[in-house]
């Protein structure tokens, strides 16, 4: 159901962070996306047994209209709930979120872009942002990063983590995607040239370059591909066009067990 845990430890709670796999869900190998076309009870039904996992109610969650953009929002317990039940209620427009408060559980929908999570451990600060190629190329990273700082966290303290996504190994690209990475100006160059002008892209290695740039203390890499691991993640080029995995990151206030 969880594929890996990464925790911290905060003063006002500990963090935690996973990233759903497949699993033998009440419907459809888990799925938990509202905006498939897959059915509602059934995608609600996956998302409550991930919620009582987390010791969490389902209205304790927040999910956002992803749209491979770069907008990033700040959220509350105010914004428990929005999306949870139908996606009409979640955040709009919207491809990150962070909050400082505890108990609030930020969700990410995938099924091949990059799942990447935040936390800055001095402050306990968490974010959760979905980063395809258009949301890399337009520095999601820094913008979450911004919103993190505007929250009161520190640029030198936050540890980034890739999630399972789609990698170099099978990521081909076309000139138009590959201009975009370029006008990036990255070190090193995150793409494998192929014969027929084509690329094999790593938009890990571009969103760990562009995290680095931008002062992110630390970035840790699941180092999992979505491609390759079809079997356990939903995976867009690999055919799994109505089904999406999750990223997930919560703050336990002190009194809850973790």
């Amino acid at each position: 159901m969880f594929g890996q845990w990464i925790k911290w430890d905060t003063p006002t709670g500990t963090v935690r962070a996973a990233f759903t796999t497949k699993f033998a869900a009440p419907h459809e190998n888990g799925n938990l996306g509202l905006h498939v076309n897959d059915d509602r009870d059934g995608v609600i039904q996956n998302r409550q047994v991930i919620a009582r996992q987390l010791d969490l109610s389902l209205e304790n969650s927040i999910w956002a209209q992803q749209v491979h953009g770069n907008h990033v929002e700040q959220v509350t317990t105010l914004d428990s709930g929005r999306g949870a039940l139908d996606y009409e209620t979640a955040i709009p427009g919207t491809d990150g979120l962070v909050t400082t408060d505890s108990n609030v559980l930020l969700m990410m929908l995938f099924a091949d872009c990059v799942p990447l999570v935040f936390c800055d451990p001095t402050t306990g600060i968490i974010a959760n942002t979905h980063a395809g190629w258009r949301g890399t190329v337009g520095n999601i990273v820094e913008e979450t990063v911004k919103q993190m700082e505007r929250a009161g966290a520190s640029r030198s303290s936050i540890q980034m983590v890739i999630g399972p996504s789609i990698r170099d190994c099978c990521y081909e690209v076309d000139q138009p995607v590959i201009d975009a990475i370029d006008a990036l100006e990255l070190d090193e160059t995150p793409y494998i040239r192929k014969e027929d002008g084509k690329a094999m892209l790593s938009l890990q290695k571009t969103n760990a370059a562009l995290a680095e740039r931008c002062g992110v203390g630390d970035v840790l890499d699941t180092g999992l591909c979505t491609h390759c691991q079809a079997e356990d993640y939903f995976s867009y080029r690999h055919g799994d066009h109505g089904g999406r995995f999750a990223s997930l990151i919560v703050k336990e206030s002190l009194d809850v067990n973790s």
